[in-house]
């Protein structure tokens, strides 16, 4: 078989992988509708709209990190006297529902520019979805040209590795300012929060690692290009 069509062998490869990863991730997103994740949300939409129609103004929070130095495993939840087994744990994460009548002061942890960062942040992982649709077509039409390696992949491809780690970055900001407002509520109380800054290192290392392939890509075409005016 000759190299190129092993080249686009490859490619078609990427492809179905590419559109395998998208359709398993919308069957598990649209599996969650009729699972636990799907019943916790109707509770919680149904709580938020009964303290509405009660004149109260409530708003929940979802996965704020505990610090866990601060605690022990004090909640019991089996013991056994004749094996003299028991079992303890310890929350590292809490949903949190915030209630008050409507109309008072003080805004709550969850404010607009929180709402405002999400949707920035699910934009970059739309626009990663997007490019790396395109990265993959223009790969597939290069190669028949035989042009594998495109300065407007390498482009792309740093696009890709730099969206990665700003969309983390985003969305770990996120997880920051709720723990940062939502702690002076627990002063006092059994739980702590975590306010340190939640870097998400797997996302970051894979962001970096794409945009080191796309220095690669890019000295080799740099490379070829050379070769091409010395011949």
């Amino acid at each position: 078989m000759k190299p190129k069509k092993i080249i686009l062998r490859r490619i078609t490869t990427l492809y179905v992988i590419f559109f395998v990863v998208i359709g398993f991730s919308l069957v598990r997103t649209l599996s969650q509708f009729s699972g636990e994740e799907f019943n916790t949300g109707i509770n919680d939409a149904q709580r938020v709209f009964s303290d509405a129609d009660a004149g109260r103004r409530c708003e929940i929070i979802y996965d704020i990190r505990t610090a866990t130095s601060s605690m022990d495993f004090d909640m019991p939840i089996y013991a056994d006297s004749v094996s003299r087994t028991s079992i303890y744990t310890r929350p590292s994460a809490l949903d949190v529902e915030l209630s008050r009548p409507e109309g008072t002061e003080g805004a709550f942890p969850h404010n607009s520019m929180n709402v405002v960062y999400g949707l920035l942040g699910t934009v970059i992982y739309l626009a990663i979805f997007i490019i790396l649709f395109i990265v993959i077509g223009s790969l597939r039409k290069s190669i028949r040209h035989d042009d594998v390696f495109p300065k407007s992949n390498i482009a792309l491809t740093r696009a890709i590795g730099i969206l990665l780690i700003a969309a983390s970055l985003v969305f770990s900001l996120i997880s920051w300012l709720e723990a940062k407002a939502i702690a002076p509520y627990f002063e006092g109380s059994a739980y702590q929060i975590n306010t340190s800054f939640p870097f998400n290192f797997s996302e970051i290392i894979v962001g970096i690692l794409i945009f080191v392939i796309a220095e690669v890509f890019a000295i080799s075409t740099s490379m070829s290009e050379e070769q091409k005016l010395t011949i």
